[in-house]
Parts: C-alpha cells; sequence; structure tokens
C-alpha cells in the first residue's frame, strides 16, 4: 500500500529525513517510532501530501504520488488525523463526520435539487446512517447533537478520528492518535483500529498502546531509518533501546 524510496527532506541546512525508505504491505498496521525531532511528522506530511520530498519519491496503491497534492491523494483514499486536533468547532459531533462525505456531492446537479430527486434522498439517507455506525463504533453516539469545540481534547481527537474513516479510506494517517485520551478512550481508539479494513500507519509515544496494536514497527532517528521490525524484534534492538527506548 505504502512504498517510501529514498525519501529526503531539508530545511535550509537542516536534514530532517535523510534517504528514507520503507513499504507497509495492504491492511498492515504500522507504527512510527523515535525521539522528538525525528522526524516523523515531516515524514507524514510528505506521504499524505502536505510536503514535496527533496529527493525520493512515494507510492500509494501501487501509484507514485510524489508530485500529487494532497487533496488529490485525499479523493483517492488517503486519510490523516493530526497533532493538534482539526474540527469543525461550530458544527455537531454528526455534522463533522457527515462533512467528510460531502465531497462526493449529492448527486444530479441543481436539477436534483430543484425536484427533490428520489436518488439525491436515498444517498443523503446512506450517508446519515453511515454516520450513526462511525458515531456507535468510537464511542460518540450519546455526543452526536454537541458541538465540536465544547467537547474536551480527548472528544475532540475520537470526533477527528471518526471523520477520517468515515468515508473508508485506503490508508489512514495518524498522528499521535491517543494523545489526550483517557484510558477509556484509549482502549475504543484500540477497539477502532483493530476493527478497520485499511492500511494504517501511525505515530505514536505511548509504547503500550504502540506494542499492542501494530504489526510492525519503523524507527526513526536524526531524520534515518535505524530499524524495522515486528514489535518484538524492536524491542530487543540495541540501536533502538540507545537512541530512544532506553
Amino acid at each position: 500500500m505504502i512504498a517510501v524510496e529514498d525519501v529526503s527532506v531539508s530545511f535550509g541546512g537542516v536534514r530532517a529525513l535523510s534517504e528514507v525508505s520503507f513499504t507497509v504491505p495492504e491492511g498492515q498496521v504500522c507504527g512510527v517510532i523515535g525521539p522528538n525531532g525525528a522526524g516523523k511528522t515531516t515524514l507524514f506530511d510528505v506521504v499524505s501530501g502536505l510536503r514535496r520530498p527533496g529527493a525520493g519519491s512515494v507510492r500509494v496503491g501501487g501509484r507514485d504520488v510524489t508530485a500529487v497534492p494532497a487533496v488529490r491523494r485525499a479523493r483517492a483514499g488517503v486519510r490523516r488525523t493530526f497533532q493538534r486536533t482539526q474540527v469543525f468547532g461550530r458544527l455537531t459531533v454528526a455534522d463533522n463526520v457527515l462533512a467528510a462525505m460531502e465531497w462526493r456531492g449529492g448527486g444530479g446537479g441543481l436539477l436534483a435539487d430543484l425536484t427533490a430527486w428520489p436518488g439525491r434522498r436515498a444517498r443523503e439517507r446512506r450517508r446519515r446512517e453511515r454516520v450513526d455506525e462511525v458515531l456507535e463504533l468510537c464511542g460518540l453516539s450519546a455526543l452526536r447533537d454537541a458541538y465540536a469545540a465544547a467537547l474536551p481534547v480527548g472528544g475532540r481527537r475520537l470526533v477527528e478520528l471518526a471523520r477520517a474513516i468515515a468515508d473508508r479510506p485506503s490508508l489512514l494517517l495518524l498522528d499521535e492518535p491517543t494523545s489526550g485520551l483517557d484510558a477509556g478512550q484509549t482502549a475504543r481508539l484500540k477497539e477502532v483500529v483493530a476493527a478497520l479494513d485499511t492500511t494504517v500507519l501511525l505515530v505514536e509515544h505511548d509504547m503500550g498502546f504502540v506494542m499492542e496494536t501494530c504489526d510492525r514497527l519503523i524507527v526513526l532517528n536524526l531524520g534515518k531509518v535505524i530499524a524495522t521490525g515486528t514489535p518484538a524484534e524492536i524491542r530487543g534492538d540495541p540501536a533502538v533501546r540507545a537512541a530512544y527506548l532506553g
């Protein structure tokens, strides 16, 4: 699903990523770990299309997307959450999730709007049914009519997660998804990730969550990949212990 080859990114004289290469098979949950400043978020920016690398290539689903903008990647099935929650504060929780599917349009154009075309109503009904499914999965059903801005950070993060999975992405990027979550919400997040039928790439500092959730790990340090492997292999890697796990 993802193939990153020799990707490098520089900010002035600082090398944020240096010849980073890895692959993630379809359907796998892969974690990216490493100390602060290792280049994890920069890597996410490159994969999601928010930043073009200075060198190297990115392939998603077998297609070279190195020069493809973020909007087109999103419409092709790439979804992302951020370190700082990004919700529509003046919309309800349900409408935040519904908004993720509005880009497809209602079908039928202006004529369908004027004539209340049955196909338009059926499509809207299916979307709202999907919203109900996602809210239930993320434990947000009781908050569906609450305004997103009124929720604590953990609630907003779950809203962002629900919005990211509503349109059934083929690739989901989660940037520090447990940040701000309490124990119950973290357990819910783990259940959601396990239930998804999609490829997941996540950046996370909660090693308990990472070790229990991910099939495979990529370790970055100073912009370079220093190890890849299963959680058990990474836990016992001397280089990883010296650079990050301690």
